[in-house]
């Protein structure tokens, strides 16, 4: 077994509480979450840059530091419903049902459309409209 089989295992478990295209399981619901999140963190991280840059006049280093917090609080929020969302479904038969709906609705307080993504509510993302 090499060092990258060794760190692949160690990875694998925790991947499948958060939001990621490393997971390798190809589920087109954790694709559409990321791509959501991924979208909304980048679109945050370009407009505080663009504020703090040009509206406010900060220095470079300054704006980039302004746009990556941005990014961070809008993804945070996502990743903490997602990983919520994932420990109801793992650990679900384990835990009584006041437990397990209270947990949902806190992951769907944070980011309901995330929440809707993984359980399949919103489709795959290729569902073809007509």
């Amino acid at each position: 077994m090499t060092d990258l089989d060794l760190k692949t295992q160690a990875i694998e478990p925790v991947t499948q509480f958060v939001l990621t295209t490393v997971h390798g399981d190809d589920d087109p619901h954790r694709l559409l979450a990321f791509h959501r999140v991924f979208g909304a963190a980048m679109e945050a991280y370009e407009i505080r840059y663009h504020q703090a840059r040009h509206h406010e006049e900060q220095p470079e280093t300054t704006a980039r530091e302004e746009a990556l917090y941005a990014a961070i609080a809008t993804a945070g929020r996502s990743y903490a419903a997602a990983a919520l969302n994932q420990a109801v479904n793992v650990l679900g038969k384990k835990l009584d049902e006041d437990v397990c709906l209270a947990l949902g609705d806190t992951a769907a307080a944070l980011d309901l459309a995330v929440v809707e993504d993984l359980d399949g509510a919103n489709g795959t993302g290729d569902d073809d409209p007509a």
